[in-house]
């Protein structure tokens, strides 16, 4: 199979990086993160007329009409320059949902806010108890006279501390952990602006907590089938772990370069660490770990559009190795380092950060791999 770059995709990737390079460069984005700025409206209007908010939204609702492989190429440039705007939860997830879901007037009414940046959305799916187990949703949803009543809570809904729509789910039959009786409604901020509690994650990015006591919604909130959302949902958070799994393919790749100029240029007994053999063997693990991982990330890239068994497997086996890949690049550069890495001051650290997080978004190493074990049973 080839996995040469498209002349688009080439195109696409150089542009984005000279506009990173210009307009989101590591001390740009450490001044916005120490205000505890997780999103930037101006950055994100300039995302948006480059086109990157609609990559994968149909023509007819405002966007381009690529595939994930276009997606891939934004995402490894955000993860390469630690980019905590909420392009995951609003393109990768909620548009995703939509455009899989929604009626013709739903993904009408908000897929174009969507292309053209002037909406941002989030996926509130989690609940504590859920333990990662995405059939797990005790949010009730009842119907009224005039629509639907929902009470629960929803935790770390990523980008939820800026969302302008928020997807909820909500279980309109059986009990919690039925695969079958899950629903997913459209709920617009301004309905719950008193009942979100945002934070900022470990990376910088943003998140929320959502707290559903009697809401009420009219019956057009409720986006696609009655109690038919999980296939749905699980899809869209397969495509979520391949989004930052690509995410932490292009932080590992910077991080490596960062670590290699290190030692290339720290010197110590007279001479560059890089000239010691026992460092260079330890660059030559860490390039390894990037390109295992790299390869892996294609494969997920490649499953997102197969058979939902091929797609789950393939996703769980490429979080588990880029997972295992990530921590490896992270401590070995941390320890390469040394005590410079462990500052906020240097980006090294920022990365480790970032690399940890992300093991653990969108199912932990050890979910994928109780996942693939069950699915190669099977």
């Amino acid at each position: 199979m080839d996995f040469t770059l498209t002349e688009t995709q080439t195109m696409l990737g150089d542009a984005l990086d000279r506009f990173l390079a210009d307009r989101f460069d590591f001390s740009t984005r450490q001044k916005q993160v120490s205000a505890g700025v997780s999103h930037e409206p101006l950055l994100w209007k300039d995302l948006a007329a480059l086109g990157l908010m609609g990559i994968a939204i149909d023509s007819e609702y405002g966007g381009s009409g690529m595939g994930f492989e276009e997606l891939a190429v934004v995402l490894e440039r955000f993860g390469g320059s630690l980019v905590t705007e909420p392009y995951v939860p609003t393109v990768v997830l909620a548009a995703g949902l939509l455009q899989a879901l929604g009626s013709g007037g739903q993904r009408q009414q908000w897929l174009p806010l969507i292309a053209d940046g002037s909406l941002k959305a989030a996926l509130a799916h989690g609940e504590r108890q859920a333990r990662e187990a995405l059939s797990w949703v005790s949010t009730k949803a009842v119907r009224t006279a005039t629509g639907w009543q929902l009470d629960g809570a929803k935790m770390v809904v990523l980008g939820g501390d800026v969302a302008d729509l928020f997807l909820v789910s909500a279980r309109t039959s059986g009990p919690a952990g039925d695969s079958d009786g899950i629903s997913l409604f459209a709920v617009p901020r301004a309905q719950v602006a008193d009942l979100v509690r945002s934070y900022a994650l470990y990376d910088g990015s943003g998140a929320c907590e959502l707290v559903l006591d009697g809401l009420t919604l009219p019956a057009e909130a409720l986006i696609g089938a009655e109690g038919q959302a999980l296939a749905a949902i699980e899809a869209a958070y397969d495509r979520g772990a391949a989004a930052v799994s690509v995410q932490a393919v292009g932080a590992m790749k910077r991080l490596r370069d960062l670590t290699l100029d290190y030692i290339k240029t720290r010197r110590q007994f007279g001479q560059p660490l890089g000239a010691l053999q026992v460092l260079q063997h330890r660059m030559v693990d860490l390039h390894m770990a990037v390109e295992i991982a790299e390869s892996m990330a294609l494969s997920a890239i490649i499953a997102i559009a197969s058979d939902a068994d091929n797609r789950m497997a393939t996703i769980s086996a490429a979080k588990v190795a880029i997972g295992q890949a990530a921590r490896e690049v992270g401590q070995s550069a941390v320890q390469l380092h040394g005590g410079i890495a462990l500052t906020d001051e240097y980006a090294a650290g920022h990365f480790f950060k970032k690399l940890t997080l992300i093991e653990r978004q969108f199912g932990h190493v050890d979910t994928h791999l109780d996942r693939y074990a069950r699915l190669m049973k099977a």
